[in-house]
């Protein structure tokens, strides 16, 4: 019989009783700057807690959401060209037909669309990804191929990660651009041997 584990979220303290003691020096962006964008992605890439904490405490603006695409021109991934407005629009694919996914095996190697929260899903640090869902990191966002957070979880076979994930409120019936959810992308690697997260994945 499983066992299902009650260990309760970490608990990151909100920044703002630090800001009000002037515990932390909260700098107002002047007219024109750019917020920490390309920063935040590279503590969060780095697993860097105390920069990631530090950058969503003295932003003025919310970066908790930002995506691959805020930071870096996405020329070089998938998009098509409209024939009516000639802008370049998005098309989605199934991150099988992926050729930067096949050609590397890496179901991570294509970032396009990712949140923050995706790439904390890479990096398998389960204080890092609570850091972010309690600063309103959104959990079922979804990157270019459809794919939300536990998606990338299950891919990358980081248990311990999508569990949290489900237990903080991800939903496994989202589907991705395949068509598949959480919980048949994880079957299709085999059978789910850990119990905990197969009744989690079928109860969300």
């Amino acid at each position: 019989e499983a066992v299902i584990s009650n260990t309760k979220p970490t608990f990151i303290p909100s920044p703002n009783q630090y800001v009000d003691k002037l515990l932390i020096i909260k700098d107002a962006l002047q007219p024109g700057d750019p917020p920490n964008l390309t920063n935040i992605w590279q503590a969060v890439k780095t697993d860097n807690i105390q920069e990631v904490y530090r950058l969503l405490a003295i932003s003025e603006a919310n970066i908790v959401n930002t995506t691959f695409d805020d930071i870096v021109s996405i020329e070089l991934y998938h998009h098509v060209v409209d024939a009516q407005d000639s802008s370049l629009e998005k098309e989605q694919h199934d991150p099988l037909d992926c050729q930067r996914i096949k050609d590397s095996n890496d179901p991570g190697n294509c970032l396009q669309g990712c949140s923050l929260l995706h790439l904390a899903c890479q990096g398998g640090n389960c204080v890092m990804l609570e850091l972010l869902l309690q600063f309103g990191a959104d959990i079922n966002m979804r990157d270019f191929h459809g794919r939300t957070p536990l998606h990338h979880c299950v891919a990358l076979g980081n248990n311990s990660l999508a569990k949290h994930l489900l237990r903080r409120g991800a939903k496994s019936s989202i589907t991705d651009e395949g068509g598949l959810s959480a919980l048949e992308r994880a079957m299709e690697k085999g059978a789910i041997k850990d119990e905990e997260l197969f009744i989690l994945l079928n109860g969300s």
